[in-house]
């Protein structure tokens, strides 16, 4: 019987101390440095805004995010940058130059007729761009001297877009030499033909 009673009470102990072990309150680990993860504390777009301010005087907005090409278009009162990022679209590379000035654009219509283009070489190891300004009346865009590649466009306003295509390679073939079509498909600059 005492026996019995003995291991009744060590069992009974070893209850009581997985009881008390089970209710007691545990207190969160702390994460080591590295296990947090890098948040910026501003996102990328009011980081590139402040930056194209510093640079340029204002940032109005950011037009476009090309996640193929890594590239951000802010406008700032004057014209618009392209800006190249990192791979994740975390963090502020470079602005590409020369930048896209809107009051040169309007005052070379003579000159530069439908569009106008920039070239820029060795952005970065095998990251080339031309890039540039087309009126409406330039509905299609083809870039003889690359292939007849068609370049990437997006809208900006009252009569003005923004064209664009990137390479990789360090180097694209200068001059750029473009043909230009309107809506009827009429050559109306570069190829046989100069309308403007």
């Amino acid at each position: 019987m005492r026996k019995y009673l003995l291991t009744s009470a060590l069992c009974l102990g070893i209850m009581v101390v997985i009881y008390f072990l089970a209710l007691r309150p545990t207190r969160p680990t702390k994460p080591t440095i590295s296990a947090r993860p890098n948040v910026p504390s501003t996102s990328l777009e009011e980081r590139i805004c402040e930056k194209v301010t510093v640079q340029f005087g204002d940032c109005k907005k950011i037009l476009l995010f090309d996640t193929n090409s890594n590239l951000v278009f802010a406008e700032s009162s004057s014209g618009i940058i392209p800006v190249l990022t990192n791979k994740g679209f975390t963090d502020f590379k470079k602005f590409i130059f020369p930048m896209m000035d809107f009051q040169e654009f309007n005052e070379e219509k003579e000159e530069n007729g439908p569009i106008d283009w920039r070239a820029k070489n060795n952005v970065q190891k095998n990251f080339s761009i031309i890039y540039g300004f087309a009126r409406d009346d330039a509905k299609t865009i083809i870039i003889n001297s690359e292939g007849n590649i068609q370049p990437n466009r997006f809208f900006v306003r009252d009569n003005l877009w923004v064209w664009y295509v990137t390479f990789q390679k360090d180097k694209v073939k200068l001059p750029v030499k473009v043909t230009v079509y309107d809506v009827d498909g009429q050559i109306i600059f570069g190829g046989n033909e100069n309308k403007y």
